[in-house]
């Protein structure tokens, strides 16, 4: 298991006790904690790598269970702790990725998180297409992709993703629903107070679906930042193609959505006439509101969905009741015992 995801080492039986020690993460002084040995997982697959981390598909030893495993090569056990205290915050949300548990690996105190595995990206699901999605499929995925949002804006968790795109949502089949569900919660932070800057320097998110206050240099943003990029996936799902797939470097994309603003001034719903398939007035309205330049008027996730796009007689009622039949750990005997030690990880 360890080859994909940390660098060869010797390591202890798989059954022996894996305990997290406060070396794990300089900051995390918690007192140390039994998690579950990565040596209880196989590895099957690498499902990514990127500069962050690797994604492994491994079953669980113990139940048999496929599930998928990040670790964090980057930020190390302080980034990955807080992304699995995101995932806690929004257990059982039928679209957002499931955390199934934390691993550790006992000789070095890397930690590893164990999330359920959901089918392909929406990115490959485009590129394999090559093609638009019709009107009807792009409101059930934006349903529950606003959904996700609300949730993850609001209530306990109060968290910004601040990289959503194709390649950081899921889609599976549920019997007869289509699910898709937002994942990769690693660069997800804090919502902070209006004015509080984030502290990072560089720029985080992808290029294509930043905001246009990111694109400015401001680090004074918040969800909407999150609803910005939402917008471009739901152009992008209606075109088959990027919002702005011309542009190579922040000012190129700045310009284009300075472009998309004056557009949306001059010709107001018409402005996306030229789409595959012509897009309804009501949906017209929700793709404005999401693109909405000023991030101050834009749309949050929990108004877009108060959209007539979503409630006018005719729209289909997505409640991916099917999901509620999958399996979500939030009955899962480990949870409150897991939740406890991320909670005291996260405050330690």
């Amino acid at each position: 298991m360890a080859a994909a995801v940390a660098t060869s080492r010797k390591r202890p039986a798989a059954n022996a006790a894996c305990t997290v020690a406060t070396t794990a993460a300089k900051k995390c002084k918690a007192a140390p904690y039994q998690l579950r040995s990565i040596d209880e997982y196989e590895q099957l697959e690498v499902l990514g790598k990127g500069s962050y981390g690797v994604v492994v598909k491994a079953r669980d030893r113990r139940t048999g269970e496929t599930v998928a495993v990040k670790s964090n090569h980057v930020g190390g056990a302080e980034d990955l702790i807080r992304e699995a205290g995101c995932l806690v915050d929004c257990l059982g949300h039928p679209s957002i990725v499931q955390i199934r548990d934390v691993a550790a690996d006992a000789a070095s105190g890397e930690l590893f998180l164990v999330m359920e595995l959901v089918g392909p990206s929406l990115r490959t699901v485009l590129r394999r297409r090559r093609g638009p999605f019709s009107e009807a499929e792009t409101r059930r995925f934006m349903r529950q992709l606003l959904g996700a949002a609300k949730k993850l804006h609001g209530g306990t968790a109060r968290m910004v993703h601040r990289d959503i795109k194709p390649a950081n949502i899921l889609i599976s089949s549920a019997g007869s629903d289509t699910v898709v569900k937002l994942c990769d919660f690693g660069a997800a932070a804090p919502a902070m107070p209006s004015g509080t800057p984030y502290p990072e320097d560089e720029r985080v998110g992808t290029l294509l679906y930043r905001s246009p206050e990111q694109l400015r240099g401001s680090r004074c943003y918040g969800p909407a930042v999150d609803v910005w990029a939402l917008g471009c996936v739901m152009f992008e799902l209606l075109a088959g193609e990027p919002l702005f797939a011309e542009a190579y470097t922040d000012d190129q994309v700045l310009i284009s959505a300075a472009n998309l603003r004056d557009d949306i001034l001059y010709y107001g719903l018409e402005t996306f006439r030229g789409l595959p398939e012509p897009l309804s007035e009501s949906g017209a309205e929700v793709l404005c509101g999401l693109l909405c330049y000023d991030h101050e008027q834009r749309f949050t996730a929990a108004e877009a969905l108060k959209q007539r796009w979503f409630t006018e007689d005719g729209a289909e009622e997505e409640q991916c009741s099917a999901v509620a039949d999958l399996g979500h750990p939030g009955n899962a005997p480990w949870l409150s015992e897991t939740q406890n030690q991320i909670r005291h990880m996260e405050l330690g």
